[in-house]
């Protein structure tokens, strides 16, 4: 369910030829915004005349541990940082009759905000333009409407710097990796990671179980423990319950989280992981709502924008990886240092990316549909 993108490619087409055609219900924005940066602790923001209603849609639990939980901590950074808002929130809701039942739930009821946390543009298409009044914000989506806008955030800045955590720890040759999908954010992840690795240790190699889940832990369980049997010498996920963490710490290996600090899941085999923060992106939309200068547009944002973090580092994690790290970070938001840089190689030994070029900033949304040299697996067809 969660960040579900299939056939993205031939629907971005699509939606080209429909905008070409002059439908006006939704749009393709042409440039992607940057978020608001993120920063510890925003001042609060002053009160709206009216108190703005926002109501957030989860697909999970708001305690997953993972992808959900980072979206609700978004929304107590907003409840702690902007006066005169009430949310509210639903979890464990579904793509098709669930969310458009959301959708029009809260609309009818005069929401001014309503934020989906998942992939639900189809979703949202459909029920926005019965209320006009109601701005809907959407992950992931491309298609814009008058009242609806769409966000993102660049996993492969956060997992490139957790590739360097792991590319630095001393006798590992093989980490096991466990994805949910493998859609375009998890497959750049994955790539991103290996090139952190390899930068400090240029024979590692990732073996990549997909377990078609974003939330099961007997799958994660299982997959986790069968990359050990075979060799894996760390663990890192993309997935929500704290399985794999469970499985690396029994092991005696190194773990690598996903999307929130997790270094309560596997205190002795912590290592890093990248957080997102999305509550700056929640803040400045609600208070763009507030001020009357909300407009419809694509947000993408990474490292630069204060989107992607970093959770505390293990004790493991040497001073100067840490200080490489911040080195690296800093030369990515100040963008001196491209780690999409070519030449890249496929593992099955095509030049993706030739050398001098690069996966433009906007164009990242749409890789990538290749595995990067040294990692083990495919990308399962359909």
């Amino acid at each position: 369910m969660r960040r579900f993108r299939l056939g993205v490619v031939v629907l971005i087409a699509l939606a080209l030829v429909a905008a070409s055609c002059g439908d006006d219900e939704a749009e393709e924005v042409a440039a992607t915004t940057t978020a608001a940066p993120a920063t510890t602790a925003a001042p609060t923001t002053a009160a709206p005349e009216e108190p703005l209603r926002i109501a957030f849609m989860y697909d999970g639990e708001i305690d997953d541990g993972g992808w959900n939980e980072a979206h609700e901590n978004g929304r107590q950074y907003l409840i702690a940082n902007m006066d005169g808002i009430e949310t509210t929130f639903v979890e464990n809701l579904s793509p098709g009759s669930e969310f458009q039942a959301a959708f029009e739930d809260f609309g009818s009821q005069g929401y001014d905000m309503v934020v989906c946390t998942t992939w639900c543009q189809d979703d949202v298409l459909v029920v926005a333009p019965n209320y006009p009044d109601t701005v809907y914000l959407s992950w992931g989506g491309y298609l814009t409407a008058p009242n609806v806008g769409h966000f993102d955030g660049a996993t492969e800045d956060g997992r490139y710097l957790d590739g360097l955590v792991a590319g630095s720890q001393p006798d590992v040759d093989l980490i096991g990796y466990v994805g949910g999908f493998a859609i375009e954010e998890v497959v750049r992840g994955v790539n991103a990671f290996m090139i952190g690795a390899r930068e400090l240790n240029p024979d590692v190699e990732i073996q990549v179980i997909w377990v078609n889940s974003w939330y099961d832990p007997a799958a994660e369980q299982q997959a986790a423990q069968a990359l050990v049997d075979a060799g894996a010498d760390m663990l890192a996920a993309e997935v929500n319950a704290p399985a794999v963490a469970s499985v690396a710490e029994a092991s005696g290996i190194g773990y690598i989280h996903y999307g929130i600090d997790g270094s309560g899941l596997a205190p002795n085999s912590w290592l890093s992981g990248f957080t997102f923060n999305w509550g700056p992106y929640y803040l400045s939309q609600a208070q763009a709502l507030a001020d009357g200068t909300w407009e419809p547009a694509l947000t993408y944002g990474g490292l630069r924008d204060g989107v992607v973090g970093m959770s505390p580092f293990g004790a493991a994690v040497t001073a100067d990886t840490i200080a490489l790290v911040e080195e690296r970070r800093q030369e990515i938001v100040d963008g001196t240092f491209d780690y999409f840089a070519g030449p890249i190689t496929d593992n099955e030994g095509n030049v993706v990316i030739a050398e001098g070029e690069t996966i433009a900033w906007e164009e990242r949304t749409l890789c990538c549909q290749w595995l990067i040299e040294g990692v083990i697996g495919e990308i399962p067809a359909g």
